[in-house]
Formats: C-alpha cells, sequence, structure tokens
C-alpha cells in the first residue's frame, strides 16, 4: 500500500519552513545584525511550539503593538544615531515586526503577510549576493512558496467554513506536486534573471551598505604602500583578451591604476590637474588621441572602495556602463564616487606607441620637477646618464645602473631613497620605481611611478587571467620621443616569488565557473545581449546558406511547394484532431447527448475505470464502472455510494449542487481515482 500524509500536516510545516528559509537567506547573504536574526529564530521555534500547542497567547496579543512600536523607535534610533545605513535599519524593523508574528496566533492574513516579509528577505538577499550558492537556496525557497501557499488557501477555506481538504494524500505525490512547482517557479525566474540585462540597481543599493572590498591605490603612495598589499590573495579583476597583438603576453602587461607625478618628503602624489568627464557617445567613452589599438581587453574589475578605474597600455575607448568617466590628462581615470561595485567593462588599447620625433618635449610640467635636498641624486644622475645621445640612449644608461649590485628584498629593505641609491642598495619595486624616476628627472628625462598590477595568473580552462592583490606593482613611465614608455627596474622574481600563487586545476575550474556566471548573469548587459542575438542571425544565416548549397535549390519547384502547403496544413489538422478527440472523450466519458462535458475530476475518474479495465465496453455508465471497482476494493465502497449520489443530483438533477457539495463530490472522486491505482 502507498504510504499517506495528511495534507494539513505536511503544507502547515512547508508554510513554517518557508518563513525559515527566508531568515537563512538573509543570514547567510547579507549584513543584517545578528542578534536581530537570532531574536527572529527564537520567535520562530517558540511561535511553532505555541501554534502546535494551540496557546491562546492572550497576553502576548495585547502586547505586540507596543513591541512593534519599539522596534520602530529602534530602527529610528540606529540610522539616526547608529549605523546610518538605510538599509540595515530597514531590515531590523522588518526582523522586529516578523519576530512579533511568529509569536502570535496567525489567521489566513497573518500568514500571507509573513509570506510578504518573507519574500521582501528573500528579494533582499537575491540584491545583495552574487554567490551561484544562492541558486540552491532560492530553489528551496521556491519548493516551500509552493506549500505555503496551499496552507494558507487551506486555511482561508477553513476560516470561510468550506470544506478545508484535510483528506490524506500520497506522500510522493504531495512532494511531487511541491517539486514541480519549485522547479517551475526556479526555472521562470532564472530564465528572467537570465535574458534581462542587470540595470544596475546593486550599485545603488551599495550607497547605503557598508565599505566592499579594497582594489586599487588611494592618492598618494609611499616606499611601503604597494608591497604592503601583496601578501593579500584576494582576486582584483579578471581579463579577458578578445584581441591581443601578436607577441604580446598577458602575463607580462601592466594594469595600471594611478600615476604619480609629484615627489616630497618621501611621498609621491598625483599631479594637480583636475578630473574632467571625458567625451562619450552612450556607454563608450573615448579617452586617447591618435594612438591606433592593436589589443582588446574585458576587465571585470571587483568590489573597491577607491574610483580607480584600471586600464592597459595606451587606451583610445572604454565601454562600460558607468557615466561620466573622468580624466586628469596625466594617465588617471576614476569614477565620479569614492568607491564602486563589480564592474565590467572593455578597454581598446595600443600596447606602445611609435616614436613622434616632431612632438617637442615637455616643459615645465610636474613630471619633471627635481625635489629639493637631493642635490647628491642629480649629480648621481648625470654621472650615470652622461651627456651625450638621445634620451633612449640615456635612459638605457640609467636601467643598467640598477642591473649590477642591487638586490631585490622584503626583509631589509632600505629605509629612504637616497639610502637605497647610495648605501644599502636593497629594497622592492617602490624603491626601485622612485628611484629610477628620480634619476631620470635628474638626467632632464620627464618621469613618473605608475602604480597597479602586473601580469596575473593564466587560467587555461576558461582562457583569462587571474590578477590578484598579490601582483600588485610598482614601475615608472617616461616621457621619450613624444610618448610614455614603461621602464621597469625591478629584477625579475619569477617562480621564486614568495607571492606567487599557484592555484590547481580545481581551483581553476572552479574560478572559472565564478567568471561565467559574472560574466553572463551578474553583468549580462545589453551590448552582450544584443552580440548574442547578433551571433544567433548569423548562425541561423550561415546555416540557412549552408543549407540551400548542400541541395535546397537542387529541390524541384513541385516539391518546394508541396513541402509549403504541408507546412500551412499543419495548424488547422492538428486543430481538427484536438476536436475530434474532444468530442470521442466526451463520448466515451458517458456524457449523454444534451448535457455539458463531464467536470474535469469525473473524467479523470473515468479514464482511470478505462485504464484499469473496469468498463467493459464504452457504453457502460460510470455507475456499473464504479460499482464493479468497489467490488474488488471493499475498502472504497462508503465513498463510491456517497459519490455516486452526489454525482447523479449534480449531472441529472434539476439544478446545479451547492458549492459545498460540489467540492466534496469532486474530492470523492479524486480519492476513488487515486484508491483504484494504488
Amino acid at each position: 500500500m502507498t504510504r499517506r500524509l495528511p495534507a494539513r500536516e505536511f503544507l502547515w510545516w512547508s508554510l513554517r519552513a518557508h518563513w525559515a528559509l527566508a531568515l537563512g537567506l538573509l543570514a547567510l547573504f547579507t549584513d543584517a545584525a545578528r542578534w536581530a536574526l537570532l531574536l527572529a529564530a527564537f520567535a520562530w521555534v517558540a511561535g511553532v511550539a505555541m501554534d502546535r500547542a494551540d496557546t491562546p497567547r492572550i497576553a502576548l496579543s495585547r502586547l505586540g503593538s507596543p513591541i512593534v512600536a519599539l522596534f520602530l523607535a529602534a530602527a529610528a534610533a540606529d540610522f539616526l544615531f547608529g549605523s546610518r545605513d538605510l538599509l540595515a535599519s530597514l531590515s531590523l524593523l522588518v526582523l522586529g515586526v516578523q519576530s512579533v508574528k511568529f509569536l502570535l496566533p496567525k489567521g489566513s492574513r497573518d500568514g500571507w503577510q509573513l509570506c510578504a516579509v518573507a519574500l521582501l528577505e528573500f528579494l533582499a538577499a537575491a540584491a545583495g549576493t552574487f554567490a551561484p550558492a544562492f541558486a540552491l537556496f532560492a530553489f528551496l525557497f521556491f519548493v516551500a512558496s509552493a506549500g505555503a501557499m496551499g496552507a494558507l488557501h487551506d486555511q482561508e477555506a477553513e476560516e470561510a467554513g468550506r470544506p478545508s481538504g484535510g483528506y490524506a494524500v500520497p506522500a510522493r505525490a504531495a512532494a511531487g506536486v511541491l517539486l514541480a512547482a519549485g522547479v517551475g517557479g526556479f526555472l521562470a525566474s532564472a530564465v528572467l534573471f537570465a535574458v534581462i540585462p542587470r540595470l544596475e540597481f546593486r550599485q545603488i543599493l551599495e550607497r547605503f551598505g557598508r565599505a566592499r572590498g579594497v582594489v586599487g591605490f588611494s592618492d598618494t603612495i609611499t616606499l611601503r604602500e604597494v608591497t604592503g598589499i601583496k601578501s593579500d590573495r584576494r582576486v582584483v579583476a579578471r581579463v579577458e583578451f578578445p584581441e591581443l597583438r601578436p607577441g604580446l603576453l598577458p602575463a607580462n602587461l601592466y594594469l595600471r591604476g594611478a600615476v604619480y607625478s609629484r615627489y616630497e618628503d618621501g611621498v609621491w602624489s598625483r599631479g594637480g590637474a583636475t578630473p574632467l568627464p571625458v567625451q562619450r557617445v552612450g556607454f563608450t567613452h573615448f579617452v586617447g588621441d591618435d594612438a591606433v589599438p592593436d589589443s582588446t581587453a574585458d576587465i571585470t574589475l571587483e568590489a573597491a572602495d577607491n574610483p580607480a578605474l584600471f586600464i592597459y597600455g595606451h587606451p583610445t575607448l572604454i565601454e562600460g556602463a558607468f557615466a561620466p568617466l573622468l580624466s586628469d590628462g596625466e594617465g588617471n581615470f576614476s569614477l565620479a564616487r569614492s568607491g564602486h561595485p563589480t564592474l565590467r567593462y572593455r578597454v581598446r588599447f595600443a600596447a606602445d606607441l611609435p616614436p613622434r620625433s616632431r612632438t617637442g618635449r615637455r616643459a615645465e610640467t610636474e613630471d619633471l620637477a627635481f625635489p629639493k635636498g637631493y642635490e647628491d641624486v642629480r649629480v648621481l644622475a648625470r654621472e650615470i646618464a652622461g651627456a651625450t645621445g638621445t634620451d633612449d640612449e640615456r635612459a638605457e644608461r640609467i636601467m643598467r645602473f640598477f642591473m649590477s649590485g642591487f638586490r631585490y628584498t622584503l626583509s631589509d629593505p632600505a629605509s629612504s631613497i637616497r639610502e637605497f641609491l647610495f648605501r644599502k642598495r636593497a629594497g622592492y619595486c617602490e624603491h626601485y620605481a622612485a628611484g629610477l624616476s628620480l634619476l631620470l628627472r635628474g638626467a632632464g628625462i620627464p618621469s613618473r611611478v605608475a602604480a597597479g598590477y602586473l601580469g596575473g595568473e593564466w587560467n587555461g580552462v576558461g582562457k583569462y587571467l587571474i590578477v590578484r592583490q598579490s601582483d600588485a606593482h610598482a614601475w615608472v613611465e617616461a616621457w621619450l620621443d613624444g610618448r610614455w614608455v614603461t621602464l621597469d627596474a625591478t629584477p625579475p622574481s619569477g617562480d621564486s616569488s614568495p607571492f606567487r600563487t599557484r592555484t590547481g586545476t580545481i581551483g581553476l575550474c572552479v574560478d572559472w565557473l565564478r567568471q561565467r556566471w559574472d560574466k553572463y548573469v551578474v553583468n549580462y548587459s545589453m551590448r552582450m545581449q544584443a552580440d548574442a542575438v547578433k551571433e544567433g542571425v548569423r548562425a541561423v544565416r550561415r546555416t540557412g546558406a549552408a543549407f540551400r548549397f548542400r541541395g535546397w535549390g537542387g529541390i524541384g519547384g513541385a516539391a518546394r511547394r508541396a513541402t509549403g502547403w504541408a507546412l500551412l496544413a499543419a495548424p488547422a489538422l492538428y486543430l481538427l484532431y484536438r476536436l475530434l478527440r474532444k468530442r470521442r472523450n466526451s463520448a466515451e466519458n458517458g456524457s449523454p447527448p444534451g448535457l455539458p462535458p463531464l467536470p474535469g475530476p469525473y473524467a479523470r475518474l473515468v479514464r482511470r475505470l478505462d485504464r484499469n479495465r473496469f468498463r467493459r465496453h464504452p457504453g457502460e455508465t460510470l455507475e456499473e464502472a464504479l460499482t464493479a471497482a468497489a467490488g474488488s476494493r471493499p475498502d472504497l465502497s462508503g465513498d463510491a455510494v456517497r459519490f455516486l449520489g452526489l454525482y447523479h443530483r449534480d449531472r441529472f438533477g434539476p439544478g446545479p449542487l451547492p458549492p459545498e457539495a460540489r467540492e466534496e463530490a469532486f474530492r470523492l472522486a479524486d480519492r476513488l481515482r487515486r484508491g483504484i491505482s494504488s
């Protein structure tokens, strides 16, 4: 025999599970106050216990409104004097109201209100996360939602005095219905989530949220600014290269975040130029001059606490859903606000610029200014660079100066640039970059310190570059032959670097799944959607062209016309088939002429009798077939007698059955149908 489960019991627990899952989503995927979540969880447990015991809770009902007022005051105080976080204060209020509702007696109206709160919590969790693990919890939430709606409809019927459907159903059938409803809801929401481009609502929410990760660099840089973050292995960016100039290797590219042209008292800072919005059309920002781009990078930049936008080489176009994009004209690009969530944008750039001999030397600029008190450095620069030769040759001599006698060290670095150049000659990338830049300026060559990331780890599974904080680096850009040229005096550390990240195959596969999720779901844009549609149209055209080439054109005109007529006639034939089948089913179900077709529960019972061979011929009545079935199943006799009485009154009586009686007839028909099949 099939095990049966009371439907009311099953739905009752589904409703409570629905509320509990919403709390779990808040706890796992948001920054809601943990004490408020614990309070709501305790209230849920206590409410379940009191609901099961049917405790009156008169005193609690009287205290409900004052407690809600206290939570309202607490939320207002938190927003005005505490966290000043709007989302955190609202979540505190919602959790307080929810806790009170959990503890009080609950009618169907209260149940619907708690379900509305659970939906709000689900949406808050969805807006606050992009973790793929959220999909599992979303699926469970949809499954529980189906049971919750069934429980509330059942409770509404009971409160209205109608039959509440408290009969038993097979446990497999109940679980199957919930599973099908959950799968349907999850797939529908997943399709909508995947095909609708993101409208950056999360960026608006981020403005109310707390600070996220640290990506990029501040307005100043010291001797420990860059190396200090190299011990952090967090991912900064993932970069794909749809186009890359032959000969370039992603591991050798410099991802620049900021340039510093002013030096004073051991601190490098940005120039004094005011950042201004760059020219744009739609989401395309025109940031280059006469450079000819030879490469393209699609950069997914993780959340940042500062507005720096990272770029490669000499950019000409930056495509991204952000505006305005600011530039100071000295190589720094930034967003208008101080921080941002995850960004995805495309950079078209030239890796190198050709010499421009007609361009004059930069004069009276900050990248040529020499700091006071460093005359010994200027003298050293002139000795190394010499007075003859081009700027390229003199810069090459200065670069060779760092190739002997200097060492890269993290444990015993020089405490200043002067000590690094004259005595200790030991340091890390900031020492080399600052020393090289000062020597170039001492030789009359404009230069500036650049900071960002060098290379990264290549993910061969997804064909993209993983850039981490441990790839942070500082180097120099020098003005040679009318263009900025990258110079790096820091000796390569290679595989011996303590910061080198080695991710196994499994880790790379997991990171690839994360990258695809971020690209095609979280940051799915209108441009990507348009590109996908264009690619689909091109694929259809290629398929059609191949089909025509292979022989469609060789098919005779008569065959093509016959195929066209067949395609036109197919829908009409299908509709005719459905009409004839409906009439045949009506005749086989025993509906006499002049009567409407059997209602769904009656028709399903007749079909089950046919499949179980209790109707020996199509003309046999429902009463005869059901009597034969009840003869083999004595436990169904009582239900069969009661059903046949209601059935005859419904089909052949002088008037329609009252709604309560008709619902009972339908319920008995379903029960008999399931009993016959078990």
